[in-house]
């Protein structure tokens, strides 16, 4: 337990009274004190040694060779990680050793021994690789089916961090932090995987979606998404898939993808599948066929529509393989539309500026079919990145807490009944006859999906205001609070976007938000792979000349 909250007691009074137990020196006790008030303090132990071992901080011989206080390495290790962990951390290493750790332990990802025992797995699955791979949605929903990721690729430090700690099964340096614009992606992917079977990835989607063309043109006249370097990054994806060729492919993108570029004619889709249907006249082409899926019917509870690409090799075609259009259609679908309570079932409820990285509790009561049938709470009992913003001007404060009922926008309070808090909404909403961008302010309904989960957030939580619980999901006036009505935290868009509790997010707070706002949603991912797995496993792979070699084995420098 954490003394940081109990008292003002001096320090001394404390140690005074740790002395008096039987087995506890004087150096013991400031240690467990200081501990409990949460300082990054380590104990003087053997065992420590062992573990930042384990961390692969520390050369095994030089566990003898030096003695004393390892007090860099210490600083080093408390940086490393999530800060409230290394209380567990110590812990972990005086009570179980420092190679000791086993799949239910809390600290586990943190762990070099537990990564090694994953790599060292076998792994006898058919192969994906995953370019644009961000956070690591798509390859988590892969995983959960039959599929082994080898090596995924994104430009984001935050994020590849992320995928690393979530993903001990693929060695730390086969994923890469790196421009796909910059690296040899298909000569990388041989020397690592050979071909593998399937290629997927989401190219970056910012200068197609409505928000990201938004604030493009807020600041420049002449832009044209067009000329955007990322609207054509798609470009390195099918080089790669020219180069290598695996079974099938798979393409997440935004809406917008499929919408004409303002009065020009051009959609991008047609230049992606445009340049897929070129390969045909290079040796094996693809039937490719795609649709706008809307995440709601995968059982996700968000409004998120978005493109899906599918492409098979046409010699599996012909060998009586399923062609893209039938794989699109045969994605498994829910009957359920689950809502954000079904969906945040069993998080701890907080008020504006509580929670933290790491809280010790959880929610009680029930878990809701959709966290039980995808067992989001299962693999930890402590709560990752689950911190609500303080919204410190009274100005939200006011319209959080006066304005806004469940299922209103700004636009709503500025032109709807009396117009009493209209003053307050200093936006342009449009008019009471056309409104624009009225959703920079909304308020949820706990019993709808949540609208679509985006980057942005790491801006502000405006337009994704959870009411309090109490009030509007279940009634009771002993608990209701207004200072529950705030925006959602990064652990609620997590679970929107069907990230499991254990899936933990690195970096700083606004970097959680813009991880999970552009990941592929690991449900949909799942979905996927379970279609997709038959086509890949039951093919004969054709005769093409590449530069291949085995894939890694694991190793001790991850």
């Amino acid at each position: 337990m954490t003394l940081k909250e109990f008292s003002r007691v001096q320090y001394r009074t404390y140690v005074d009274f740790f002395t008096e137990i039987r087995g506890i020196q004087e150096g013991d006790a400031w240690w467990l004190l200081q501990t409990a008030f949460d300082k990054p303090v380590w104990p003087v132990d053997q065992q420590v040694d062992e573990l930042l071992c384990s961390l692969g901080l520390i050369d095994p011989a030089d566990i003898q060779r030096e003695v004393g206080r390892r007090r860099k390495l210490e600083d080093k290790l408390i940086d490393r990680q999530i800060a409230p962990l290394y209380r567990a951390l110590a812990t972990h290493a005086i009570t179980a050793g420092g190679d000791v750790c086993g799949e239910t332990c809390e600290i586990r990802k943190f762990l070099l021994t537990h990564r090694l025992r994953h790599q060292q797995r076998d792994r006898d699955g058919p192969t994906a690789v995953d370019l644009f791979a961000g956070a690591g949605g798509l390859s988590s929903g892969l995983r959960q089916t039959e599929f082994d990721v080898r090596w995924a690729i994104d430009i984001d430090p935050d994020s590849v961090a992320t995928y690393r700690l979530n993903h001990p099964e693929i060695p730390h340096e086969d994923v890469v932090c790196g421009d796909v614009q910059e690296i040899d992606l298909a000569q990388q992917i041989r020397e690592t995987v050979g071909r593998p079977d399937i290629l997927v990835g989401g190219p970056p989607c910012q200068s197609l979606s409505q928000a990201g063309y938004r604030s493009r043109r807020a600041g420049d006249e002449d832009y044209s998404i067009l000329d955007d370097d990322r609207t054509t990054l798609y470009t390195q994806y099918v080089q790669t898939v020219e180069e290598l060729r695996p079974k099938v492919i798979v393409m997440e993108n935004v809406e917008g993808m499929i919408n004409e570029v303002g009065d020009t004619g051009v959609r991008v889709i047609d230049w992606v599948i445009e340049d897929l249907e070129l390969l045909d006249e290079t040796g094996l082409g693809y039937d490719v066929e795609y649709r706008v899926q809307d995440m709601t019917e995968l059982g996700i509870p968000q409004k998120r529509e978005r493109v899906l690409l599918f492409g098979v090799r046409k010699d599996l075609v012909e060998q009586n393989s399923s062609n893209a259009a039938e794989l699109l259609d045969e994605i498994p679908v829910e009957d359920e539309t689950y809502s954000i309570q079904q969906g945040l079932s069993g998080l701890p409820r907080l008020r504006r500026g509580e929670g933290g990285k790491v809280l010790s509790k959880v929610g009680r009561g029930s878990k809701s079919d959709y966290v039980n049938t995808h067992r989001l709470n299962s693999g930890t009992s402590l709560c990752f990145n689950h911190l609500a913003r303080e919204h410190p001007m009274e100005k939200d404060r006011i319209l959080f807490d006066e304005a806004l009922e469940p299922g209103d926008t700004g636009w709503d309070v500025k032109y709807g009944s009396d117009g009493e808090y209209a003053e307050y909404i200093e936006y342009d909403v449009g008019t009471a006859e056309e409104q624009r961008f009225g959703d920079k302010y909304r308020m949820l309904r706990w019993s709808k999906p949540a609208p679509t989960i985006v980057a942005h957030l790491a801006k502000d939580a405006n337009g994704y205001v959870l009411p309090d619980f109490y009030e509007h999901a279940y009634s009771d006036e002993e608990r209701s609070d207004p200072s529950r009505n705030r925006g959602i935290t990064p652990r609620e868009a997590a679970r929107l976007q069907s990230f499991s509790d254990e899936y933990i997010f690195l970096g700083s707070f606004t970097s959680w938000f813009r991880q999970i706002g552009n990941a592929v949603p690991p449900v949909a991912g799942k979905r996927i792979g379970q279609v997709i797995e038959p086509v890949v496993t039951n093919s004969e792979q054709p005769t093409l000349k590449t530069d291949t070699s085995p894939a890694n084995e694991a190793v001790s420098d991850d």
